[in-house]
């Protein structure tokens, strides 16, 4: 990032160029998770466990599927608001997530295969790529750079000895990113 633009940024463009920073990063260490090497055994203890929630979650009405959702999704974005900390639990989050797409996108290209005739096979990557197109990723990553972002910020301003004026800033951003969150998890119950 440029410094003039840091420099020339109003404080509310400053937390925006971190949160698109973020972004971008929450993007990376997905694509990461998505392109680290998996054993047969990693693919299939990984599918075992995305299986059981699915199947977990599809028997409920949307109501309930809409909450767990919601309350998986929350309970991971407030720790990465965490100064320090939350940077280690987002990455694991992000990474694991790609994990997930992997070995999903690896099983149902290995079951694509078989048909007659046979389905050629999806990168990953586009499988992650085509989950922006529905609303809740857009919802989802933006809530987690936020958490992510306010971290920096309360380090930052903790250092600056102005911690106690962002508190304010970070109540804020969690009732934002509940919202946010909430949203994204009826949407994604509702295709479910």
């Amino acid at each position: 990032m440029s410094l003039g633009l840091w420099k020339g940024a109003s404080p509310r463009g400053r937390r925006i160029i971190i949160i698109v920073a973020f972004f971008l990063f929450a993007i990376l260490v997905t694509i990461v998770g998505i392109l680290a090497p998996m054993s047969a055994q990693q693919i299939a203890n990984e599918n075992s466990e995305l299986n059981s929630t699915q199947q977990n979650i599809q028997s409920m009405d949307l109501a309930h599927r809409t909450a767990a959702i919601f309350l998986n999704n929350f309970e991971i974005c407030l720790l990465m608001f965490v100064p320090f900390l939350g940077i280690f639990i987002g990455t694991y989050a992000l990474f694991n997530t790609g994990s997930v797409l992997a070995a999903e996108t690896i099983t149902q290209n290995a079951k694509n295969a078989t048909h007659i005739p046979p389905i050629p096979p999806v990168p990953p990557i586009l499988v992650l790529t085509l989950l922006f197109v529905f609303p809740f990723a857009w919802l989802e990553f933006i809530s987690y750079s936020t958490a992510l972002s306010e971290g920096f910020w309360l380090i930052r301003r903790g250092l600056q000895g102005e911690l106690k004026r962002e508190i304010k800033n970070l109540a804020k951003l969690i009732l934002i990113t509940a919202a946010l969150l909430a949203a994204g998890a009826l949407i994604e119950a509702a295709l479910i």
